[in-house]
């Protein structure tokens, strides 16, 4: 059974189209009918049949469809292996991390991990908290770090941190060294406010500001990135975990306001990995001392 008539198989039976398939494979259409004529041979079964001008499977096509799909997985992750051997790698990692995680040192701290551990392989996607689990379960990625807990009870998950929220102004609107009195109520006036970069907290939030203040202008920003930019540039502030700024705090680049008005909510960040994936014990020391949160 040749490769290529799995992967024709494959790629036909998703869109029940063989012109479609020659396309995406670069081939052309007589050569995916004989791959697909060459495998029911060796099958000897028949995979699709034709319905009214139109191309379906065959129920022994749809069992046939998810034993190719495994052998066509194992065989890239075969080669993957193979060709990271060649280059003395024994092992590839893939980390999909919230945007908000980019914004903290985790990434300097992981690429030192890479310098003093050049038999790993180390990729980082940078993905919404949202979709994260659903690259840990597709196999896309083996680790999560995210703002959402994972919903599969099986996976290893821990809390890594919960970092508090800051108020965080622009520098010129507050000199800090003065100790003057704060008008909150004037800078939720004066300011625009960047709101809904956090997936589960701002609703409530918000909704406990303007029972206070008169927010006169919001914006919504979904990355934080975005509104440290913003704040940056003097065009509003907004509420951000600690871990985030800590760059800006200790360069004198914002100006972090006391706030006590209301009960600030944290920010939580989660790691979790399937059972079944292996994670080298150095790595997860690194995520677990926190030292870059």
């Amino acid at each position: 059974m040749d490769y290529k008539w799995i992967q024709s198989f494959v790629v036909a039976a998703k869109s029940c189209n063989f012109r479609m398939a020659a396309e995406k494979l670069n081939l052309s259409q007589p050569s995916i009918t004989v791959h697909i004529h060459q495998l029911e041979q060796f099958l000897n079964v028949k995979l699709f049949k034709r319905e009214k001008n139109r191309v379906l499977l065959t129920e022994a096509g749809q069992l046939f469809l998810i034993e190719a799909q495994q052998i066509i997985h194992q065989w890239d992750k075969s080669i993957e292996r193979f060709q990271l051997a060649t280059k003395g790698i024994e092992e590839k990692l893939i980390i999909a991390m919230t945007p908000l995680m980019v914004e903290t040192i985790l990434p300097h701290v992981i690429y030192q991990f890479i310098n003093e551990n050049p038999s790993i392989e180390i990729s980082i996607l940078v993905e919404d908290s949202a979709k994260i689990e659903d690259l840990i379960n597709s196999d896309k990625a083996h680790i999560g770090i995210s703002l959402l807990p994972t919903r599969y009870r099986h996976w290893h998950q821990e809390l890594l941190v919960e970092s508090p929220l800051e108020l965080v102004i622009p520098l010129d609107a507050f000199d800090d060294e003065t100790g003057a009195y704060i008008e909150y109520e004037e800078l939720f006036q004066t300011y625009t406010l960047f709101t809904n970069h956090h997936p589960t907290i701002w609703k409530e939030l918000l909704h406990k500001l303007q029972e206070k203040y008169v927010v006169t202008k919001q914006v919504s920003i979904s990355q934080s990135y975005v509104v440290k930019r913003l704040i940056k540039d003097g065009l509003g502030m907004s509420f951000l975990p600690r871990m985030i700024v800590r760059r800006e705090r200790m360069e004198g680049r914002f100006n972090i306001v006391p706030f006590e008005e209301i009960a600030l909510p944290s920010v939580p960040v989660y790691l979790f990995y399937k059972d079944s994936v292996e994670i080298p014990e150095e790595l997860l020391c690194l995520f677990q001392t926190r030292d870059y949160l």
